[in-house]
Formats: C-alpha cells, sequence, structure tokens
C-alpha cells in the first residue's frame, strides 16, 4: 500500500510537468522552437501573482528602473482576482516575446533560436533574482488540500488530484482544438509547410503568435497551481525544464494526450524512487529523481530518433560564418607575448582575473570545435570541465599523482564521458541534441557533482598545486598569481594552436562538411557518426583541461562551480563572442566572462556584477537576432579598417578585405589573448 501511495503522491508534480509540457508542445508545433525559457516564463509569472495577491503591485521584467507599479491597496487583492490578470500579464509577454524573439528567428539555424531561448532564460532569472532576491517565498494554497480516503491506510491531500484533473482536462481539450477545430487544422498545416499555408492563404505568423500566447498562459498556471507544492525562487522553477522536456520528447512534441500521461508518469516514478531509497540501500540517496528526466531523454532519443518530428519550415537564409585561421603559430607567439606583459603590468586583482579569462577561454573553445565547426548544439561543456577537474583531485588526492599527468589523465576521463554523451548526436542533432546535452548536464549535476563520494559534496575537494622540474605554478600562499597566470597563458595559447591547426586539418574540413550537410558530406565518403563521435571527444578533452585549471586556480573545488546553469552560459557568451571563431573563444573569455578582465574591471568601477546575468541574457539575445556571427567578426572588422586607414595614411598598400592576409597582418594578433586575430578573413559559409 505504501508504494501506491507514493505513485499518488507523485501526480501533482507530475501534473505540472505535463502542464508545462503541453506548453513546449504548442510551441513547438506552432514555431519549431523548443523553448528553453520556458520554465523561467513560469517563475516570472509566479512572482507577478504574488505580488498582487500579496501587496497589489505589479511587477515588471526589468530592473533598475522603477519596475512595480500600485495598483491596488498594500494589502494585496483576493486570488480569484490575481489569478486573472496574471493570465492576461502571460497574455502580453506571450506576444512581446514572439514579435520580439521568436519571429525574426523563424528562418534562423537551430543554434540561434536555442540561443535567443537560452538568453530569455537567463535574463528573466536574472531579474528575479535582482528583484526579488534568492530567499524562498511560498503562497497560500489555491485548490483544496483536504485529505481524501481512498482505501484504507491510504490518504492523499485532494489537490494532487484535482492538479491531474486540470491537466487531463486541459490535454483533452488541446488535443480535440488541434484535432477538430478550424484553428487546430491550420496551426497543423502551417507546421507540417509553412509556404504551402502561405498559398492558401493561412497567416502562419498570427497562427504562431495565438500559440504562443496560448503556451505562456499555460506556464502561468502552473506557475500558480505550484507554489502551494513547493517553494518559490529563481532556481528552483527553472529547473523544471529538463523534466517538462523530457514529457514532450516522449511525446514527439506533437501528441498532446501521450505528453500529458509522460508528465504524470515522470512525477509518480520520481516519487516512486523516493521510496524505494529507503528500501533499496544500494541506491543513490541524493539527485536520483532529477537524473530520471535525463534516462528517459535517452531511451526516447534512441527509440524515437527517426520519428522526432521536424518542421516543414523556409529554408534557412543565413548562418553564421567560421573563421579560417592563418599563420596560427605566429599569432599563438605574439598573443602569448602579449598576455606575458599584461600579466606582468597587472595587478594581483587583475592576474587572477586575467588567469580565470583564460580558464573560460579555454572551455568556449571546446564550445567552437563541437557547436561552431561540427554544428552540434551541445550545453553540457562545463559539465565535462567538471568531470575533469574532480579527476584530477582525486588522482591527486588517491594516487599522488601531479601535473601534468594528473590534468592530461582527468581530461582523458572527461573524453569518455563526452564520447558516450556524444551518442545520441549519432542519431539526432539540433535542438533534439541540445535536449538531451542540457538533461545530461543536469543529471550530472544532480547525480555526481552533488554527491560526496565524487566531489565531496558542500565542502568540496582540495587539489594539490601543479609543479614542473620542482617548479610551484600553483596559486601562491600569498595569493600570488603571477606564475599561476604565465602556467594557464602557456596551456591555453597550445590548445588555441590546437584548435587553428584543427580547423585547417582534414579533419576540420570533415568538421565543416557536417556542419553544412550531413547527407552530402557522407556521399563524398565521410563517416559523419565517426566524425561527431571525434568532435565531442576532442571538444570534451578540452574542457577538462579548462576543468583542471579551475582546479588548480580554485585549490578547493565545489560542486557549484559546474551546474547545469554555468553550460548554459559558456554557451551563452561563446555565441555572443562568436561561435564560429577562436577570437569568439578569446572574446567570450575576456570581455564576458563573469569572473574575468573586463568583469572585474567594470565591477571595481560600477559593481556590476549584480547585473552580469541580466546582461548575458539580453547579449545573447541580442546576438542570436541580429548578429549570428557574435562580435569577434565585428571587431576583426573594425581592425582591418583602422589597420587600412592607418596603411593609407603611411602611403602602404591597404590589405584586401578578402583573399589572403599578409605574414603582418595575421601576426598583428589582438591583446586579448590566444588566437585573437588567428582568423582569415575569407568567411566560410555553413
Amino acid at each position: 500500500m505504501s508504494y501506491l501511495l507514493f505513485l499518488l503522491l507523485g501526480l501533482g508534480s507530475g501534473a505540472i510537468y505535463a502542464i508545462l509540457a503541453l506548453g513546449l508542445v504548442l510551441k513547438h508545433r506552432s514555431a519549431g522552437v523548443v523553448d528553453f525559457a520556458h520554465c523561467a516564463v513560469a517563475m516570472f509569472c509566479a512572482y507577478v501573482y504574488i505580488e498582487l495577491h500579496e501587496q497589489g503591485e505589479l511587477v515588471l521584467p526589468w530592473t533598475a528602473l522603477p519596475w512595480h507599479i500600485q495598483l491596488f491597496s498594500t494589502s494585496g487583492i483576493a486570488a480569484g482576482a490575481a489569478i486573472p490578470i496574471t493570465l492576461a500579464y502571460a497574455a502580453i509577454l506571450g506576444l512581446i516575446f514572439y514579435y520580439g524573439v521568436i519571429r525574426p528567428l523563424r528562418h534562423a539555424p537551430a543554434l540561434a533560436r536555442v540561443g535567443a531561448s537560452v538568453g530569455l532564460m537567463l535574463y528573466l532569472e536574472g531579474i528575479a533574482v535582482l528583484n526579488f532576491g534568492t530567499f524562498a517565498l511560498s503562497s497560500p494554497p489555491i485548490l483544496p488540500q483536504d485529505p481524501m480516503h481512498l482505501a484504507s491506510g491510504l490518504i492523499v491531500p485532494s489537490d494532487r488530484l484535482y492538479l491531474t484533473g486540470i491537466v487531463i482536462v486541459i490535454g483533452l481539450v488541446l488535443g480535440a482544438l488541434y484535432r477538430y477545430t478550424r484553428f487546430g487544422l491550420a496551426t497543423r498545416a502551417a507546421a507540417g509547410n509553412e509556404r504551402g499555408a502561405v498559398l492558401i492563404g493561412l497567416s502562419a505568423t498570427r497562427l504562431s503568435a495565438a500559440n504562443w500566447v496560448l503556451a505562456t498562459v499555460l506556464a502561468a498556471v502552473a506557475g500558480i497551481l505550484i507554489l502551494p507544492i513547493t517553494t518559490l525562487n529563481p532556481g528552483t522553477y527553472t529547473l523544471f525544464i529538463v523534466p517538462a522536456l523530457g514529457a514532450a520528447l516522449l511525446g514527439r512534441f506533437i501528441s498532446f494526450p501521450v505528453t500529458v500521461a509522460a508528465g504524470l508518469a515522470i512525477g509518480m516514478l520520481q516519487s516512486e524512487l523516493e521510496k524505494l531509497q529507503t528500501v533499496w540501500s544500494w541506491l543513490p540517496q541524493q539527485g536520483l529523481e532529477e537524473g530520471l528526466p535525463f534516462l528517459l531523454i535517452m531511451i526516447a532519443i534512441v527509440l524515437l530518433s527517426r520519428r522526432l518530428p521536424s518542421r516543414g519550415e523556409l529554408s534557412d537564409r543565413y548562418r553564421g560564418t567560421i573563421g579560417r585561421p592563418a599563420k596560427p603559430l605566429r599569432t599563438t607567439v605574439l598573443s602569448g607575448l602579449i598576455g606575458l606583459a599584461a600579466i606582468l603590468l597587472f595587478s594581483q586583482l587583475y592576474k587572477f582575473a586575467f588567469a580565470s579569462s583564460l580558464n573560460v577561454t579555454c572551455v568556449c573553445l571546446s564550445v567552437v570545435v563541437i557547436t561552431g565547426y561540427v554544428g552540434q548544439i551541445s550545453l553540457a561543456q562545463n559539465a565535462f570541465a567538471g568531470i575533469s577537474a574532480f579527476m584530477v583531485a582525486h588522482f591527486g588526492n588517491w594516487l599522488g599523482l601531479g601535473f601534468p599527468l594528473a590534468l592530461i589523465l582527468g581530461a582523458l576521463v572527461a573524453v569518455a564521458v563526452g564520447v558516450v554523451i556524444g551518442l545520441p548526436a549519432v542519431r539526432v542533432r539540433g535542438v533534439n541534441l541540445a535536449v538531451a546535452t542540457l538533461a545530461t548536464a543536469a543529471a550530472l549535476d544532480a547525480l555526481v557533482f552533488n554527491s560526496n563520494w565524487f566531489s565531496g559534496g558542500y565542502n568540496g575537494m582540495t587539489v594539490g598545486a601543479p609543479h614542473l622540474f620542482g617548479l610551484d605554478l600553483g596559486v601562491g600562499r600569498n595569493g600570488s598569481s603571477t606564475v599561476f597566470a604565465i602556467f594557464s597563458l602557456v596551456i591555453v595559447c597550445l590548445v588555441g594552436l590546437f584548435v587553428a591547426r584543427l580547423r585547417n586539418s582534414p579533419a576540420g574540413r570533415m568538421f565543416i562538411a557536417v556542419r553544412s550537410n550531413e547527407r552530402a558530406a557522407a556521399s563524398v565518403g565521410v563517416n559523419v557518426a565517426r566524425t561527431k563521435l571525434f568532435a565531442f571527444a576532442i571538444s570534451a578533452f578540452i574542457a577538462g583541461i579548462a576543468g583542471g585549471l579551475l582546479a588548480y586556480q580554485q585549490v578547493n573545488i565545489n560542486p557549484a562551480s559546474f551546474t547545469m546553469w554555468t553550460s548554459l552560459t559558456v554557451l551563452a557568451i561563446t555565441y555572443v563572442g562568436g561561435v564560429g571563431r577562436i577570437a569568439g573563444a578569446v572574446a567570450a573569455g575576456f570581455l564576458l566572462a563573469s569572473n574575468g578582465v573586463m568583469a572585474t574591471l567594470l565591477d571595481k568601477l560600477f559593481a556590476f556584477n549584480q547585473y552580469q546575468t541580466v546582461i548575458a541574457g539580453m547579449a545573447l539575445l541580442l546576438t542570436a537576432v541580429g548578429n549570428p556571427d557574435g562580435i569577434a567578426k565585428e571587431m576583426q572588422a573594425v581592425y582591418f579598417k583602422i589597420l587600412g586607414r592607418a596603411q593609407r595614411t603611411l602611403g602602404i598598400q591597404p590589405v584586401p578585405a578578402s583573399g589572403p592576409v599578409s605574414e603582418a597582418v595575421a601576426a598583428s594578433g589582438s591583446p586579448m589573448g590566444t588566437g585573437a586575430a588567428a582568423e582569415h578573413i575569407e568567411e566560410v559559409p555553413s
């Protein structure tokens, strides 16, 4: 009987997963977008409801400026009035997000869409932290909570059953709406073939907007209904995206009834696992429930990969370009010399920040390889870095291994994990792969990084300083970072040189062929599956090197450095920097990293740190919508423009804007670090 009780108790969370998943299905069916910001929207709408209900204030989605309006008395308003106002607010948000973000990206590649939704998620989460803090909030119950006696000894809170009934009704109504009504049939027609829908007089834009509004309202409903079950804070709600995506994926982003059943099943199985943990002591006692959606997503990808949807929309009009390094050895040497000069001139604060920028640059280089060169959207790169970081600690503490063996072995363990995680890439790509890697990052965060046996739990693990030929390369006991910054500079310069050589090698050409057209690449003899797995292995190794460097820098590492959100942030700043360029990784590390040189400077001058998440989200949104090449290409264009003017002033023949770049220009470099000027001006469209 107790097993059945736990299954029924899981109906509450399962109903929330299901209603969130229904919104994801609506958005994908109408606009072809997997919205990673969906649960962040639910979180923000929950705050809107609480502020209306308790304070009578309407909150606005920004900060610094006045962000709340007193509409009613300070004692708040009744739930019966606050709920419809919140739902109307959600509908307006849905229209704004659709016309401001989604519609401009309707012909964009999958990476731009993923980037935009991740950017919106980061923005809303940052706004919530700034305006409401991180303290958990709760709300009085909305649905009846009287205990229901279903059988002898089987007592279930009634709100779980009411929630289940509500979500089943919503699923059935949506299923009937899309199967039998003119609106539903028109939406299905526009989703199946956008050009054909236009030819018969249907407005795909209006249909998508209406569906997006409906999905946003459903997100608000979920955000409000879950309040009595769990506490509200910016981090909790956004974690629901993984099980919601799992339910939507099991429904193939098409079937509303299957999506509802999958969401309920995930919640019930998670609850049952809590019971089994008390019965079977050998089960992991931490993170098992969070890891379940990862397992289900992987099963869905393996079993349903050929049936997962791809919309019949107009082909992509434009994709970002890939830089082509010229004279990478000379650029690397010059960049290293400039970096060395900066380290020697910086104060200790900026030396530490410089080392942090180098570390982030290294992680971003792994994104350049897997996403920029091969076109595989991976949201787990920082998780690979975490695997390596903790393994470096284990190799040092258990086996007494030091640098460089511990660093290399740690990176090789990350390679093994990366290859396993890359297996779904053999069968799926685009947003479906992004879903799989996001679930991977969440599962590693919950099951591995938060476990005492692997990471030391909240206390973390201590890592010994690296030594080479008797020289201490670590951060000094007095906080001196000079030697470590130089050590990091050498490592990252070598990694940047390797990535540049890889880009120009036969393997790099295979990468780009797979990125451009997998079928065409296969037709000329490229083994697509092997190429993808090779790319995952290389990118995981690079991320593993970055993780080891971070471990040496922090001395004591803890799971907070490798959460799922850090992997999302890595993709975000790399995309803004320029995901197809080595210079983009450098720009991400030095200009955009949260603990890098520029952030340290701005924080010292303007107390910038508290706004970093909001600014990163906005930057990612603007880049995805308006500049898919990132800021690296713009910086390069400005560089050559200034150089050309200087040459004309001096009477020197200017270097053309396309074609071969002279050795002098290729070696001129950038003061930001490895390979910043190693991009050939010739562009290779994907």
